[in-house]
């Protein structure tokens, strides 16, 4: 517990140091980047592809300590984990040690070919559990701990304010 206390700590003020929003085009020693801020808050570097053209953090909440977080990518594009995943211009969230939640933005292509909007991911020991709006999947952190490079690819559908009943369903 005393080094998650301590990167909490060091987190803390590295927040209060940097300014909210970075971008590529900023010193590198001066800002932390958006893989930096993965590993002190306990999940592996390549949770989050490059490029990243900007991200912004602000505090949500002091105990334990939260961010929301906002994410520019330069186009849509698409990453391969251990399935494809699809990432809009735009990527937002609220991180805790441990956890991000609410995300909006970011879809998983499950193994049926369905693109499904990713909710929330918890380190669960050596563990990432991935929350979707249909179905839990737990995943080794080894298959996040290479940063990726995102590819461009086409706009899919977003769903993302619309129930699970009211998307559009197709009968073979």
């Amino acid at each position: 517990m005393a080094t998650a206390n301590s990167h909490i700590l060091l987190l803390l003020a590295l927040v209060a140091l940097t300014p909210s929003t970075t971008s590529a085009a900023a010193s590198p020693n001066l800002d932390l980047n958006i893989h930096q801020l993965l590993q002190l808050l306990g999940f592996p570097p390549g949770l989050i592809p490059d490029p990243v053209e900007a991200f912004a953090i602000s505090p949500a909440g002091l105990l334990p300590p939260t961010f929301n977080f906002t994410i520019h990518f330069k186009e849509p594009c698409y990453v391969q984990y251990v399935n494809f995943n699809y990432f809009a211009p735009v990527f937002t969230g609220i991180i805790t040690f441990g956890k991000i939640s609410g995300m909006i933005g970011h879809k998983n292509q499950f193994p049926s070919g369905e693109w499904i909007d990713m909710y929330d991911v918890t380190m669960v020991g050596q563990n990432l559990v991935f929350k979707f709006a249909t179905a839990t999947v737990t995943y080794d952190r080894a298959h996040f701990e290479e940063v990726k490079t995102c590819t461009d690819g086409p706009l899919i559908p977003d769903h993302s304010n619309q129930l699970i009943s009211q998307l559009p369903i197709s009968v073979e």
